[in-house]
């Protein structure tokens, strides 16, 4: 029992965290920001340029160097703020990797699922799986703290967005336990189905990640964004209400967890071959996966028609509903640092420039 439970654990960790496969992939998180993005840029103009500074003071700036390019002004700052949403993905095993906050996974009890699940589930006493909603209480807290340092706050940022991403995900809030899957199926990463646009098996949870989102060139996250938002505006979405502060996180991870409660594991999967006899080899099979696109298993359930155009309707409201969110909880931030003039904090505002970002 306790191999077994390992095993989900890391293969769950790999997934989320993986540079390649990301967590809602790097498509999702850039056009969630892209969002936000055009949503402070109308509300709070003047923010632009202080978000690009801080950005400026990430403790891992080079990506975001690399993201501005040539750009200057608000695309410069448009570019980094992009870029800061899918850091947490490209930071895995550095100093700033925490794999345990991409999720916060509340068990799904299926009706075979055997007497040591029912066990496990009341061990648990009701607590997710995965500390998401305390990175992003945490992370909150940071940005709006006036005494925060600039490299503080930038790091705090790219958390907060990055995780707020994610608890939009159904499957990152979410795992199934049933007779195939005692011990939870690691947010559907140990269940296979087939790639409705690539010939190989995959992950339940990396068809959910990837989705049909698949590039990440800039253009295509802006041409996504802007329909998004023309499908999704606002008015359209009667659970976006006003910002509540923190206490929200956890309802709107609780939101995404009943789309997984619904309909997401309503699906025939493969399991991992090696599942519930080699802890090892499961992780091995993941790691392969992660690296090198090789599935563990050469033939899966095709994904229902219906399932995936549900799919396609289901994720990129999701974004919009994130995106939005991610906007108002950084104009809070702002607001509650108002007396400090500067979302960045009186001391990014008095030191000097250095390069120009006009």
């Amino acid at each position: 029992m306790a191999m077994k439970i390992r095993a989900v654990l890391i293969a769950t960790c790999l997934v989320v965290v993986a540079p390649n496969l990301y967590a809602w992939d790097h498509p999702g998180h850039m056009t969630s920001a892209a969002i936000a993005f055009a949503e402070i840029e109308k509300a709070r103009p003047d923010l632009i340029d202080k978000i690009g500074l801080l950005m400026l003071k990430h403790p891992d700036p080079a990506p975001f160097w690399v993201a501005a390019g040539d750009a200057r002004g608000s695309e410069r700052a448009r570019r980094m703020f992009i870029e800061a949403a899918r850091w947490p993905d490209d930071a895995k095993f550095t100093r700033d990797d925490r794999p345990t906050w991409h999720s916060a996974r509340w068990t799904i009890l299926a009706d075979d699922a055997p007497p040591e699940s029912k066990a496990l589930l009341k061990a648990r006493g009701g607590r997710p799986v995965g500390n998401a909603i305390e990175a992003l209480l945490l992370n909150t807290a940071i940005l709006r703290n006036p005494e925060a340092k600039p490299d503080e706050r930038a790091l705090a940022l790219s958390w907060m967005m990055h995780v707020l991403g994610d608890i939009h995900q159904p499957l990152h809030v979410s795992d199934l336990m049933s007779a195939t899957f005692p011990t939870g199926n690691a947010a559907g990463t140990l269940a296979y189905v087939w790639d409705p646009l690539r010939d190989s098996a995959m992950p339940l949870h990396i068809l959910w990640d990837s989705n049909f989102m698949r590039l990440t060139a800039l253009e295509e996250v802006d041409r996504l964004a802007a329909d998004i938002m023309k499908r999704y505006p606002r008015s359209s979405l009667p659970e976006l209400a006003d910002y509540e502060g923190p206490t929200a996180f956890e309802k709107w991870a609780r939101e995404s967890h009943h789309v997984a409660v619904d309909w997401a594991y309503d699906i025939d999967t493969r399991p991992d071959p090696n599942l519930g006899s080699d802890s090892d080899r499961i992780i091995g099979n993941m790691v392969k996966y992660i690296l090198f696109g090789t599935s563990p298993v050469d033939a899966a359930p095709a994904v229902p028609d219906d399932y995936w155009a549900r799919v396609q309707k289901t994720v990129p409201r999701r974004l919009a509903l994130a995106g939005y969110r991610m906007a108002d909880v950084i104009l809070a931030a702002a607001d509650e640092l108002e007396a400090e003039r500067t979302l960045a904090g009186k001391v990014l505002e008095a030191m000097p420039r250095h390069g120009s970002t006009n």
